[in-house]
């Protein structure tokens, strides 16, 4: 691209001279203008690399056409030609943040060096203020991945420490809102029954969009489900009538996978916002998304676990004999109805108390803390007399230290 020169002098003999001598022979794009009004309004529409102009001219001065750029914040490199030699014109002029200060008659050489000294130090100046934008541009980069790395650290300790699922599908979707600067965000979760996805958790969503169900057959969020593959679409594209509800002008779509089945979509959107999303702000999503994911499966795995403890301690309960568990630091973790009747023992506030503190008998205690004569499966037998009757007592060491106890009447 052609550098732009601007040349302003009432003479169409000095302008002549200017373009057909120096300028046009070094390839610039030459502008001309015979006053210092046309040459303001030339230098405000068409911003060029350089304007040479005289000082005395009609209309407006050099040093006036300067003076209303500069009050614009307009920077043009600027060399001014002028019949004096004025010492109070050309410090005025070099406080007007000229390049360089001609005396007529013009020197051709001189003029010729001036504007290719002018023009050398503006391109430096462009490099460097490119240089300079770059380098803020990566450092607002960096600091924003910084944040995104906060942010993901920190959900990621919440899924690692929390079994609540609900806090924790929140502060994903929060997250994804902070993370991608969007101004909404939803989780759902897979209907199979109904082949629907509905909001489990969300952030900025009205009433009505936190009840809307969505169609895996026919919606953009049931695409991202069955491929499997997230999407990320912009103001222009043709996706966001077709396949969406709700009219926005850019969103991202991540599916959330649990054992290599799709089991929901963590999205954000702008409704308002006219700006599209990245492909880091993809990244950070799918991250979250995993966050959910893993989360989802704790409290699977969890509700599971509490489920099979229930039908357990149900169990247990109602057995005959009498039950005692231990961990390795003897303290109580089971109890049933027939190991408190027979020790006389509350039923409540028991639990995580050491066994010793609550059994008094001392060959019970015994066994439990210092099981002798085991065999090879890690168990012990002794019958035992307690409270009147005969009982055998079972101690069965289980893998990292806990005991398993029973105490059978024998009669």
């Amino acid at each position: 691209m052609y550098e732009r020169v601007l040349v302003i002098d009432d003479s169409q003999d000095i302008r002549d001279f200017l373009v057909e001598n120096i300028l046009r022979p070094k390839g610039f794009e030459v502008l001309t203008a015979s006053d210092g009004l046309m040459g303001l309004e030339l230098a405000i529409a068409k911003e060029p690399d350089l304007m040479i102009t005289d000082q005395q001219m009609p209309g407006l001065t050099g040093l006036q056409v300067l003076q209303k750029l500069r009050e614009r914040n307009i920077d043009i490199p600027a060399i001014l030609i002028t019949g004096e030699g004025s010492e109070d014109t050309a410090v005025r002029a070099f406080r007007l943040g000229i390049k360089d200060y001609i005396i007529k008659p013009i020197d051709a050489d001189e003029l010729s060096e001036s504007v290719d000294k002018a023009l050398r130090e503006n391109r430096l100046q462009k490099e460097r203020d490119q240089l300079v934008e770059q380098l803020m541009e990566s450092n607002a980069q960096l600091q924003r991945r910084a944040q995104e790395l906060n942010v993901l650290y920190g959900v990621g300790k919440s899924v690692s420490s929390s079994l609540d699922l609900e806090e924790v599908l929140q502060r994903v979707v929060e997250a994804a809102v902070y993370v991608v600067g969007a101004e909404e965000g939803s989780l759902m979760l897979l209907d199979e029954e109904r082949g629907e996805l509905y909001i489990r958790a969300s952030k900025n969503l009205d009433t009505k969009a936190r009840s809307m169900r969505k169609r895996v057959t026919d919606s953009l969020a049931g695409k991202v489900l069955q491929t499997k593959r997230a999407i990320a679409i912009g103001a222009d594209s043709q996706w966001k009538r077709t396949h969406t509800a709700l009219l926005v002008n850019s969103l991202i779509y991540v599916p959330l996978i649990l054992q290599n089945k799709p089991i929901g979509v963590l999205g954000v959107t702008n409704q308002v916002k006219n700006s599209s999303f990245d492909s880091n702000d993809t990244r950070a999503l799918s991250a979250l998304g995993g966050y959910a994911t893993i989360a989802i499966n704790n409290a699977n795995m969890f509700h599971g676990l509490a489920r099979e403890r229930t039908v357990l301690s149900e169990v247990v309960e109602q057995i005959e004999d009498a039950v005692i568990v231990v961990d390795e630091d003897f303290r109580l973790l089971v109890l049933n109805a027939a190991a408190r009747a027979l020790f006389t023992m509350p039923a409540d506030n028991v639990i995580g108390r050491p066994i010793m503190d609550l059994i008094s008998h001392v060959d019970v205690v015994r066994m439990v803390a210092e099981p002798s004569a085991a065999d090879s499966n890690g168990r012990v037998e002794q019958d035992l007399a307690i409270g009147g009757g005969l009982y055998r007592a079972r101690v069965t060491l289980v893998e990292g230290g806990s005991r398993f106890v029973t105490l059978g009447r024998v009669f």
